[in-house]
């Protein structure tokens, strides 16, 4: 069965992988937790509520369903330890007389002995970890030559050793919006558990989706400034397969902040693409369509075409959000044009050129209720994304169409979309991290471990 809430696709039909919870593929998804003590109790509480039912409140009761409990809601239980149980470990916060640099660090190495200590007890699904009001100035830090932060380091630490997270302030706990809490909370630990929540319907199956993100460190020595957090690859399902970071060898750099591939790096890329789908034991598409938020310089378009010579089509499309442009909806009335209610619709697009569009990701939507117009957000005039095509002759409508559709797969967000695609949105945050990892090259990850 198919939905455009997902919200209500997960009540109505169950999740994606259902079946496999069916046949006992996993009887529960099993947490660990790290704490600091003096936070223990509260904590304590808090994570137990994912049994209990949340109730939306205004503004949000026009989209929030009724969250019934995690158990009901993705049909496996939740395995929540307690206090002096095997799974749940103490970490010790920063003293109060630690300057911010010497306190980050230490508990950073008191959460990593934390969790190392978890999973030697147990090999849960996803380590908890929680982070009182009290550390949050420790979390992060910047001096000439050092930027440190608490979330990417453990993040980054963790992806190495196959160890998903989530992060939890207690400032959740006192959030007002408890039933938005939930929800997303527990799609968070549903896909870190490695479940599939929901897929795409409807896109070509023989396309594959590669998302560029790069890391820029300019605190790094010469050589490692720059990480590519690409070849991140979504099927037509929408399914995120494995994750390769690549160390850009020869960037090229435009302006203080752009880095751009040179050839013989673009080439790696495209060749990585290649083994990705060979690793997943799956046949190179017959089209592969790279996302960036940069324009594709010569040199990228050159080297990826080289790799990939032997698929019958690549695109390459810049995606950016133009905040700059800012339109209400219209239609054409008896007395001339007329100005809308309600922001542009979502999914309209506007042709600039044969190679250049504007395209409303953001926008209002029937999708929520076929009575009712809904705008996600509520509050001020949407920005439509700009598309260039650098490489390819797709048209411009079904990239729209691809798009729109890869703004529903961001597994980290009950959201009805993102403002940019599933390929844009991940590559990004696993760029940032991935800057972090001590080795790069014939290593894969899987993406869940970096959101």
């Amino acid at each position: 069965m198919t939905a455009t809430h997902p919200i209500r696709g997960i009540l109505e039909n169950r999740p994606f992988d259902y079946a496999m919870t069916q046949k006992e593929f996993s009887s529960s998804v099993r947490l660990g937790v790290v704490c600091p003590p003096n936070s223990a109790r509260l904590f304590q509480h808090f994570l137990n509520r994912a049994a209990a039912v949340h109730k939306p409140s205004p503004p949000e009761s026009d989209y929030l369903l009724d969250f019934p409990g995690f158990d009901t809601a993705f049909a496996v239980p939740l395995s929540v330890p307690g206090p002096g149980d095997s799974e749940w470990q103490d970490y010790s916060p920063p003293d109060a007389s630690d300057d911010v640099r010497s306190g980050a660090l230490k508990m950073a190495r008191n959460i990593i002995q934390a969790i190392n200590r978890v999973r030697a007890a147990s090999a849960p699904a996803v380590v908890v970890i929680c982070i009182p009001t009290s550390v949050i100035p420790w979390t992060r830090f910047e001096t000439g030559d050092e930027l440190f932060d608490l979330h990417d380091f453990i993040k980054a630490y963790c992806v190495q050793q196959g160890v998903a997270t989530q992060f939890i302030q207690e400032s959740t706990s006192e959030d007002s919006q408890q039933c938005r809490v939930w929800w997303w909370l527990s799609l968070a630990l549903y896909v870190k558990a490695m479940r599939t929540p929901w897929l795409l319907k409807g896109l070509d199956p023989g396309t594959a989706f590669v998302g560029f993100g790069v890391s820029v460190n300019r605190k790094a020595e010469k050589g490692s400034q720059v990480v590519l957090g690409c070849s991140h690859i979504y099927n037509s399902q929408g399914i995120g397969l494995q994750y390769r970071l690549t160390k850009v060898e020869n960037p090229i750099f435009i302006g203080r902040k752009n880095a751009f591939l040179s050839r013989d790096d673009a080439r790696r890329v495209g060749e990585t693409v290649r083994l990705l789908f060979w690793e997943a034991q799956l046949k190179l598409p017959a089209r592969v369509v790279f996302h960036k938020r940069t324009n594709f310089h010569r040199e990228e378009r050159e080297g990826l075409l080289e790799a990939l010579g032997d698929v019958a089509s690549v695109d390459m499309v810049e995606i950016n959000v133009s905040e700059d442009l800012r339109y209400v909806s219209s239609w054409a009335g008896a007395s001339g044009l007329q100005v809308g209610n309600y922001p542009v619709e979502r999914g309209t697009v506007l042709k600039l050129e044969d190679y250049q569009a504007l395209l409303w990701v953001h926008g209002s939507t029937s999708a929520v209720n076929p009575n009712m117009t809904y705008y996600q957000g509520k509050r001020r005039i949407p920005a439509p994304l700009v598309l260039k095509r650098h490489a390819g002759k797709t048209s411009l409508h079904q990239i729209a169409e691809e798009i729109l559709g890869l703004s529903k797969m961001h597994w980290n967000t009950f959201d009805l979309y993102t403002r940019l695609p599933a390929t844009i949105e991940s590559s990004n945050e696993i760029a940032r991290i991935g800057a972090l990892l001590e080795r790069f090259g014939s290593k894969s990850y899987d993406y869940r471990l970096f959101i």
